[in-house]
């Protein structure tokens, strides 16, 4: 009998599918001796490396390196015609890459570039039909040739041109299996080598899909949406496969039982499938092994790929949601797919790490007043979030406990540098040492030393460790083409990030053993690899994001495909081809179901529409294809294709998330939490006690004026921001900080301007002395910002914008001399920053009080006026909001009270003064005493008190206060705000009560 394959050479689409070829023959009996199986490509490379003149093929990141060199280097003496950056910045190498790819060794292509090389106009010579835009175009390529020719390269293209010339002449019998439409290189090439016997074998399905095959059930599924396709996944392995807690050892066991039977009848398979040699066989009928409708058998070894196969968009992505539920149910689930360098463990850190030490290293250096010398963009450019990533990473030698203490370090210091960060990390990582090294430098040693470290990681699985080896590697071919061109760590970075590496790993339940399977009960793959793996594959057959987004069936109209057009070099295949032929395969896979899977909704929760080859396989089964009423419906079927419809809403979310409809077992009883309402065992915390100076611990609730106006603006909001403290961890420049910056400076500028000046007011004739006495305090608090601890809100500038805000809040503060020459002339600031309880406590309303008024102005007659400062000022600051039945701000009120009983002094006055871009007041102030004139920029009428005592007023607000304060200790914190600003920076997003 003979077991010989009738051809010298087989060609295959992809070397996978050549692999496939190779084992099906050894499963089943055939003779490959002498023998080439390969993918075109390969081939091409075998037959140059044999006959060729000894130049190297160019790998797609040597031609795009390089071509992206040609696009930054000056052309004959000038720049190209774009200029460097901007060419760069255009994509014309991009462009250049493509072409060269598509045309590269074709006459009318090569005679194009040189005639761009030798100054031929456009439209003329080989550059008829050519735009003058796209001349720059050929010539960058005449130059990227010339240059390969330099390093001892060719591109394939050229290669495949050259070796009919090379090639001895001698029969040689070609099979074409499962072929594509010949590309216009490797069509000239056959062409060109007469003594090959050609067989094409042409892959079905180009002409769009079939019914499926007889005896496979064909069901839909349609999830509302992503959130809900990989419970409904998981629901369609339960139904389709045995649910056995040892289901991938039962399919072991069956998978050895049917090996054994297809080795009992091995020679009659090789008897019916395969020819003699020399035979004619029909092409596009049978494959070399007998399989019919020109799809591969997958059932000639024995076995299959898996019991379910489901084919994705993005495998790796679903794989990691499945597969945890699937394994619990039993079931043996594996993934071969790829995922993008960056998604990769290794991908995201050395990125990560990259940003962090290279961005805003062009930044300059500015003359900052107060600070020296600065780099003022170099913060601001570097975000602190990238090296936190890089820490969390398992790629940083760094515990997990460390990791998060060096980002809250960071976090909480805005003086910290990069530089002292990296040599911080330097000295006792070495991880963090070879990483920069590789991530500024593309260092080989270092790459050398972070493959030593994956390998040392046995912690983690082999599989994980495969991966992160692959993304190195795909990471140091990526530098190898930088290098070759000339090109820094940016080229090989930007290039990487566009690469993908092949994953692949099984999961299996606990007790079996994954590796001695022969095949998974599930495996999730992308739909290229799934239609490779031939007829008969699978049992169920799941072909999953079948939308219009995802498998658009146009073909890109790009710059690079209309400059090969007007070339005369047509496109060979097109996308809706290569769906067509994709999908074919996929119905052929199965024996049993074919499961077609579409999510209604895309993430947007806008509908989503079915993909072409999708609505071809639904035509047909439709008597009128040209109709459009029988599958106007949301899922676009026919009435007789929706029964075993397959369907999951948002109806469930926590059974989507689970992957499973089964009651989640009871793991605590909780009480609902109470809103609105402290608990009675925890109203003695509502207020905490006080450490006074002196370490005096005050255990009775004891307050600020800031803390009482803040529960009466919203108690809610009070809650969470004074007694929870929800803070953010990082050190900010925001309105807090900004505000004690001033409030200090002003009371050092009053402090100096009585000592230094012995002037206790600023007039209208002290101003240009004034003036100079705020910017030397001005300069030396900016001086002094860095040397304070974080928790005294030191206002720390680390980027331009945020220097321009420092300078503009000193404008603001020098333009407020004249604004104060103005305010009260009849009273003089005598207490600074006074500490009214005299560092102790001070009973008002009730409690105790403690706290700080920014200043109190005295006049000759002991009636004072309380002064607190404020970047800002709206209409709740007047007294006239009372009016409305709302208390408004207390806080000046609540200091002037305390200050009458404790200093003696008579208040008149509780304003708010405004020392921002519009200098005003507000507050409350009594009309008889304090003249309209001396309070300029004030809405004098609903501040002023003239009708009664401003005593009254005092005592009314205590009164109110008191309420309050019986409600906070009482626990009620129900979300009362009195107005939408007081809403505006509250912590809590989700309130039911928030206003505006």
């Amino acid at each position: 009998m003979d077991t010989s394959i009738a051809y010298d050479v087989v060609l295959l689409p992809d070397a996978d599918r050549a692999v496939a070829y190779r084992k099906r023959a050894a499963d089943s009996g055939y003779s490959l001796m002498g023998v080439t199986v390969a993918a075109f490509g390969a081939w091409v490379r075998d037959l140059w490396e044999l006959y060729g003149d000894g130049r190297a093929f160019a790998s797609r990141l040597e031609r795009e390196a390089l071509l992206r060199a040609a696009c930054e280097r000056p052309v004959d003496g000038a720049r190209a015609s774009a200029g460097a950056g901007e060419a760069g910045a255009l994509g014309l190498d991009r462009v250049a890459a493509a072409c060269v790819a598509a045309g590269a060794g074709l006459p009318a292509f090569d005679a194009a570039v040189r005639d761009a090389q030798q100054g031929v106009p456009a439209g003329a010579g080989a550059l008829e039909g050519v735009t003058c835009a796209e001349v720059p175009v050929l010539r960058m390529i005449g130059g990227y040739l010339d240059r390969l020719a330099q390093l001892g390269m060719i591109e394939p293209g050229q290669a495949l041109a050259l070796l009919p010339e090379l090639l001895p002449q001698r029969p040689l019998r070609v099979l074409l299996e499962d072929a594509a439409p010949f590309t216009p290189g490797q069509e000239a090439f056959f062409s060109a080598c007469p003594w090959m016997d050609v067989e094409i074998r042409t892959a079905s399905g180009s002409q769009g899909p079939v019914r499926a095959p007889k005896g496979v059930r064909v069901r839909f599924a349609f999830p509302s949406g992503q959130y809900a396709w990989p419970a409904l996944l998981a629901d369609i392995v339960r139904d389709a496969l045995d649910a056995g807690a040892n289901r991938g050892v039962a399919a072991a066991s069956a998978s050895a039982a049917a090996s054994a039977s297809a080795a009992a009848s091995a020679s009659a398979v090789a008897s019916a499938a395969v020819p003699p040699a020399g035979a004619d066989v029909a092409s596009g009928d049978e494959d070399a092994f007998g399989g019919s409708d020109g799809c591969w058998d997958g059932r000639s070894a024995g076995t299959q790929a898996a019991a379910m196969v489901v084919a994705a968009k993005d495998p790796a992505a679903l794989f990691g949601r499945v597969a945890p539920a699937l394994v619990r149910q039993g079931h043996a689930v594996a993934l071969r797919g790829q995922r993008r360098f960056a998604d990769t463990a290794f991908g995201r850190a050395i990125c990560s790490l990259r940003r962090f030490l290279d961005s805003g290293e062009a930044g300059g250096v500015s003359h900052i007043e107060g600070y020296g010398d600065i780099a003022a963009t170099d913060v601001e450019r570097w975000d602190r979030a990238d090296l936190a990533d890089w820490a969390l990473s398992p790629f940083s030698g760094m515990t997990r406990k460390a990791a998060f203490k060096l980002d809250a370090d960071l976090r909480a210091d805005r003086t910290a540098g990069r530089s002292d960060l990296c040599a911080r990390l330097r000295g006792g990582n070495p991880t963090f040492a070879a990483m920069e090294r590789l991530a500024l430098r593309l260092d080989d040693q270092a790459a050398g030393e972070l493959e030593a470290a994956v390998r040392r990681m046995t912690n983690r699985s082999e599989a994980w460790r495969t991966e992160q080896l692959a993304a190195l590697r795909a990471l140091q071919r990526a530098a190898g083409a930088a290098k070759l061109a000339g090109l820094g760590a940016d080229a090989a970075f930007d290039q990487v990030q566009r690469l993908k590496v092949n994953v692949s790993r099984m999961v299996a339940p606990r007790g079996c053993d994954g590796a001695a399977l022969s095949a998974p009960d599930v495996l999730v793959t992308d739909q290229g690899t799934a239609a490779s793996l031939g007829s008969g594959s699978c049992r169920v057959l799941v072909a999953a994001d079948l939308t219009s987004a995802a498998y658009p069936a146009a073909d890109p109209e790009d710059a690079s495909r209309v400059l090969l057009e007007h070339l005369g070099v047509e496109r060979a295949d097109s996308a809706l081809a290569r769906m067509r032929r994709a999908f074919f395969a996929l119905e052929h896979a199965a024996t049993d179901q074919l499961i077609l899977e579409r999510c209604l909704n895309d993430a947007s929760a806008d509908p989503t529409y079915p993909c072409v080859v999708l609505e071809e396989f639904v035509d047909c089964y439709r008597d009128d294809p040209t109709a459009t009423e029988d599958i106007d419906n949301p899922y676009s079927l026919p009435e007789h294709l929706q029964s075993g419809m397959l369907l999951r809403g948002e109806d469930a979310l926590c059974a989507n998330d689970a992957l499973s409809d089964a009651p989640a077992p009871l793991a605590a009883c909780i009480e609902p939490p109470l809103t609105g309402a402290v608990s009675p065992e925890a109203r003695s915390l509502v207020v905490l006690p006080r450490v006074l100076q002196g370490g005096q611990v005050l255990d009775e609730p004891c307050l600020s004026p800031s803390q009482i106006e803040s529960y009466l603006e919203c108690p809610y909001k009070w809650f969470a921001q004074r007694r929870l403290r929800l803070d953010d961890l990082d050190e900010e420049f925001g309105p807090l900080e900004m505000g004690d910056f001033a409030h200090n400076a002003l009371h050092s500028f009053y402090k100096h301007l009585s000592e230094d000046l012995g002037e206790a007011k600023v007039t209208p004739q002290l101003l240009p002395q004034a003036r100079d006495l705020m910017a030397d305090v001005l300069a030396r608090h900016k001086a002094l910002q860095p040397h304070l601890r974080q928790s005294e809100n030191r206002l720390i500038p680390t980027s331009q914008v945020e220097h321009r805000e420092l300078a503009e809040l000193e404008r603001k503060l020098m333009d407020y001399l004249d604004f104060e020459a103005e305010l009260l002339p009849t009273f003089a600031p005598k207490y600074l920053e006074y500490d009214v309880a005299c560092g102790g406590a001070v009973d008002y309303a009730g409690h105790k009080l403690l706290g700080t008024a920014d200043r109190i102005d005295v006049d000759g007659e002991g009636r004072c006026a309380i002064i607190d400062y404020k970047g800002s000022i709206s209409g709740s600051y007047a007294l006239g909001v009372r009016e409305e039945g709302r208390l408004g701000k207390v806080q000046a009120l609540i200091y002037a009270q305390v200050v009458r009983r404790t200093l003696g002094l008579e208040p008149v006055g509780a304003l708010y003064v405004c020392y921002g871009r519009r200098k005003m007041i507000s507050g409350a102030y009594d009309g008889r005493v304090i003249e309209n004139a001396h309070l300029p920029n004030m809405r004098h009428k609903d501040c002023m008190c003239a009708d009664r005592p401003f005593s009254d007023v005092l005592d009314e607000t205590e009164e109110a206060v008191a309420a309050a304060l019986e409600r906070m200790l009482a626990g009620d914190i129900r979300p009362r705000p009195e107005t939408p600003e007081a809403c505006k920076w509250c912590p809590v997003s989700s309130c039911s009560e928030r206003r505006g």
